[in-house]
């Protein structure tokens, strides 16, 4: 996520006290702040320079905050816009929030809540823009190996993959299967001075001994019956470019032992060949397992252990990174729907359960649950139905907050039905807006109107 100090604020309020206050407070917070003392001021620096969020009076003499915020999101669709008043209702409240506004805010400001509300508006502002900028690049860049992710392990992964893919050093990547150990290899050769030359990546797991050694070296006419001719070996095909030996941890210690001979001396001979042949290629190996522990315990070979790993990355679980899952989920809608000519988005509901949810399968799982919820989707987004019934367990309702005075506070129920009939109503009926603006499933609305019925109330 981006520093404070890249973030730039809008700050548009026509009382002067109110305007500086708040400002000197953001930028004591580290945040770039420009000001305007009227809506045709905000409008026009709007149009001059970028920002990544408006927060906004609601009631000013030309043009209201709510004019500001529609022509912020013209200009910029993927900008979050606060709503600060001192004309305090719960209707205005609704209003704003139905029309687009992040959060609404009264007056007078509680600053440190402020400080909040900005960090998690302009959170959203950057995911949105870094999944604008992913979707792009799947348009633009069909191919190309798209690694994933904001989170700081992933953001520190990327930089070292950088740095070390310029060095012509052995690899070895560690992660639970999953994680994108190939991928990470894939970004490794392309970013590397070897990207002209062959990628080969060899599964160590799906090949017996002998066929791995045939495979591998080659071998000359008449090694073995049935050897008709001179076969070149994959090593050998590989020759200048890279190399990733995937599951290294299941390959039998024989095999090791010729790995090691070929990484040491960069030569190969084909089975019933004498002729040694120069080769060069990079070696990356990636594995699941604790190879260290092997090493020491005799399961695996030591030496290796030291040649491969010269330098280690490794891949955190998805579970750790939970903050990826988004940036992750409209990926995968992206390539799996817009080859289609769709584009179908996750509810805010579906997103939630999805990034509740561990991922024993990692990456890897959260794209075929993506492919399976497309498949069974029939609309413009993945609802939670769509999902697996896995993700679907001890998922509860969320309502957004809403601030009111202290004269009109009710209880957590009431508070609840209040705002679902405000959105209902602001919304002239229309239950698929509705449930879209307060954040579940039409489903999920249909039973709560039920429930309100069922007591009595109004809900036309």
């Amino acid at each position: 996520m981006a520093e404070n100090n890249t973030i730039e604020i809008l700050l548009v309020d026509d009382e002067l006290i109110n305007l500086q206050n708040v400002s000197h407070f953001l930028e004591h917070q580290g945040f770039q702040v420009a000001t305007a003392a009227d809506g045709n001021a905000a409008v026009s620096l709007l149009r001059q320079s970028h920002f990544d969020l408006v927060i906004t009076d609601l009631k000013m003499g030309d043009i209201d905050g709510v004019q500001v915020m529609k022509t912020a999101k013209e200009l910029h669709p993927e900008i979050e816009v606060i709503i600060v008043t001192g004309y305090a209702t719960v209707n205005s409240a609704v209003d704003a929030m139905a029309q687009g506004a992040f959060y609404y805010l009264p007056k007078p400001i509680k600053l440190q809540e402020l400080n909040t509300l900005v960090m998690r508006a302009t959170e959203k502002t950057m995911l949105r823009r870094e999944i604008s900028r992913l979707k792009q690049r799947i348009k633009g860049q069909q191919g190309t190996t798209q690694f994933i992710g904001q989170n700081p392990a992933i953001l520190e992964l990327k930089d070292s993959i950088a740095h070390f893919a310029q060095l012509d050093c052995n690899i070895l990547i560690t992660g639970e299967t999953g994680t994108g150990k190939e991928l990470v290899a894939r970004t490794i050769y392309e970013l590397s001075p070897r990207a002209e030359k062959r990628f080969l990546p060899i599964n160590c797991g799906a090949m017996t001994e002998d066929l791995m050694l045939n495979e591998l070296f080659g071998h000359e006419k008449d090694a073995y019956t049935d050897a008709g001719g001179m076969k070149r070996g994959l090593l050998e095909s590989a020759n200048g470019g890279v190399v990733l030996f995937d599951e290294i941890g299941e390959m039998p210690l024989s095999m090791q032992v010729k790995l090691l001979r070929v990484l040491q001396e960069k030569k190969i001979i084909r089975v019933g060949g004498t002729q040694e042949i120069p080769i060069d290629i990079r070696i990356l190996a990636a594995t699941n397992r604790n190879l260290k522990k092997e090493a020491e315990d005799g399961t695996f070979r030591q030496d290796l252990y030291y040649r491969l790993n010269v330098i280690n990355l490794h891949l955190p679980p998805l579970r750790e990174r939970r903050d990826d899952i988004p940036l992750l989920v409209n990926y995968f809608l992206a390539k799996y729907s817009q080859p289609n000519g769709k584009n179908i988005n996750a509810s805010q509901e579906a997103l939630r359960r999805l990034q509740e949810y561990d991922y024993p399968g990692n990456a890897r799982e959260l794209e075929n649950i993506i492919e399976r919820s497309l498949a069974l989707c029939d609309g413009s987004e993945i609802l939670p139905h769509h999902l697996p019934a896995d993700l679907s367990k001890n998922v509860h309702f969320h309502i957004p907050a809403i601030q009111t005075s202290s004269s009109t506070r009710q209880n957590l129920e009431e508070n609840e039905r209040e705002y679902i009939l405000s959105i209902l109503k602001s919304v002239n009926g229309n239950k698929t807006q509705a449930a879209k603006i307060i954040g579940i499933d039409r489903v999920s609305l249909w039973r709560k109107l039920k429930k309100y019925k069922k007591n009595g109330i109004d809900v036309q």
